[in-house]
């Protein structure tokens, strides 16, 4: 039903389980019902109707949905291996955990009772279950606690890890290439005092191995972790301030230098395997201060790594999110032009797309919603990117009513390549792999199939996705479906959860596959 229309007509008769409606008017309201037939051509009744509005941006700039209001506001957030987000606010009484479902835009409570979470760390572990570091001491801001805690989807239930050796507050945790996790930095119950030894845990044993004192190295908040191509654990920057480049190697558990320049940047990302984008302005020690829209990348594959410039940013931000899309460009989402946690008027409401190609951004359309400090970024199984929370600034435990610009919500950017073409379809492909070896996806698109990547679930704070990880497979078309090769080593893709996603030659990708690389 169109806008001025008082009567439904019928559309289509679709044989699958979506279908898109093309060639409608822009800035036009539509109104939507279905019915289901059985195989004897038996109709059920109409459903509910649906209406929605059509955007005036040009589909060259990606679009944004409409806002969605959420129960908390999302200040952490992950894609389930179930398609589903996890996300959580600050405090337990501020909506504990809620499950997002975004097939029936639907939450369900899933509160926590063992730590109060909040800006705690957090990554995927080989068999799915999710990872979470430290957290918050009663109501005092840098007490970190020494519990680790898991999240299993499938069952959606909490339970206990092992105690650290030391509490961690605003810490980042990692998956190690074989199946350990690696937690870095953040503050310890003593509040100032620094948690500067790595700790390693074990899902066999449910327990962590501090490092030795060789590894002391003094992360505060947040160090942006990656695990490189040799193995090797990079660390390239950190949420609160402009900081050198460190390697550690775990089997000597030392540090060495890898480029001594001290560099800002609030977001980073690994775009390829052993190559870093670097992007904002690190803020939480120098409020107020103008941000910037510098970018730069550092390729570890490289004999002699360094930081190299490349074009900044149309606009200066702080508190930007990162997020690496199917075709392997980044988006930049939120941020604002100073670094005051609470000043909504410098909010940047444009996205930007960069290209690892040219390495150079392109402005994308305006969401509505600004989104600062303890704002998130999620690409979701269908290529869209889930834009959430940003606010929590100035609360005090408990926190019983929200603080200004709070946002409790969240919009869904669908970038450009959405509008190219149909997209490629996944007809199956398997759920689990294994290392060094070639497995076949069936897709009537194969012909058409220009790339093949898997990118690691997201698991989002902060500014920094602690899970995120791009890696491009090889294949080769065959006759209705691709013979891929599954990355050849732990190194470049440590086990857990990812998706797998087809590009067609448009720069049209499909509905991600999720499965899971499974550890040696």
């Amino acid at each position: 039903q169109g806008a001025g229309c008082t009567t439904f007509a019928q559309i289509a008769t679709p044989t699958g389980t979506s279908f898109s409606d093309t060639g409608l008017v822009a800035s036009t309201s539509y109104s939507y019902q279905v019915r289901a037939a059985d195989a004897a051509g038996n109709l059920s009744a109409y459903s509910a109707v649906a209406s929605a509005t059509t955007s005036n941006t040009p589909p060259g700039l990606g679009q944004w949905s409409a806002v969605m209001n959420w129960p908390i506001v999302a200040v952490h957030a992950h894609l389930l291996p179930t398609g589903d987000v996890l996300a959580w606010s600050d405090y337990l009484n501020n909506g504990g955990a809620q499950i997002w479902r975004p097939a029936t835009n639907t939450f369900t409570s899933t509160s926590f009772s063992l730590v109060n979470l909040f800006c705690a760390g957090h990554a995927y572990m080989a068999d799915g279950r999710l990872l979470i570091t430290g957290g918050i001491v009663g109501s005092q801001d840098d007490l970190g606690p020494r519990e680790s805690t898991i999240f299993s989807p499938l069952t959606e239930t909490w339970s206990q890890g092992g105690l650290m050796a030391m509490g961690r507050y605003y810490p980042t945790t990692t998956t190690l290439p074989d199946g350990r996790l690696l937690v870095q930095g953040g503050t310890t119950t003593c509040g100032s005092c620094i948690a500067d030894i790595p700790e390693i845990y074990d899902p066999v044993s449910n327990s962590w191995t501090q490092l030795a004192s060789t590894a002391r190295m003094a992360f505060k908040y947040y160090p942006h972790t990656f695990v490189l191509p040799d193995g090797r654990v990079l660390v390239a920057g950190q949420d609160d301030k402009a900081i050198s480049s460190q390697v550690l190697d775990l089997t000597t558990q030392a540090w060495t230098t890898v480029d001594s320049t001290v560099l800002d940047g609030h977001s980073s990302a690994m775009y390829l395997p052993g190559k870093i984008i670097k992007a904002g302005t690190a803020t939480v020690d120098n409020e107020g201060l103008p941000s910037a829209a510098t970018t730069y990348v550092l390729d570890m594959t490289q004999p002699s790594p360094a930081w190299q410039a490349t074009s900044p940013m149309a606009f200066p931000r702080s508190y930007l999110n990162l997020t690496i899309l199917p075709d392997g460009q980044v988006l930049a989402t939120g941020g604002g032009t100073t670094t005051d946690l609470r000043n909504f008027s410098t909010a940047v409401y444009e996205a930007e797309m960069w290209s690892p190609t040219t390495k150079t951004w392109t402005t994308m359309s305006r969401a509505q919603i600004p989104r600062l400090y303890h704002s998130t970024a999620l690409l979701l199984p269908d290529a869209r990117v889930l834009v959430a929370g940003g606010g929590r600034n100035g609360c005090v435990h408990p926190c019983p009513v929200p603080s200004p610009g709070d946002e409790s919500n969240a919009e869904i950017f669908s970038p450009p390549y959405l509008f190219n073409g149909p997209r490629p379809a996944i007809s199956s492909a398997p759920t689990t792999i294994q290392y060094s070896t070639s497995f076949s996806v069936a897709t009537p698109d194969a012909a058409r199939i220009a790339s093949v990547s898997l990118i690691a679930l997201g698991s989002v704070t902060h500014s920094f996705n602690e899970n995120q990880r791009f890696v491009p497979l090889t294949f080769e078309p065959g006759s209705g479906s691709l013979n891929v090769h599954s990355p050849s080593s732990a190194y470049t893709a440590p086990p857990g959860p990812y998706m797998l996603f087809l590009v067609d030659n448009n720069g049209v990708p499909s509905v991600a596959a999720m499965m899971s690389v499974l550890a040696r």
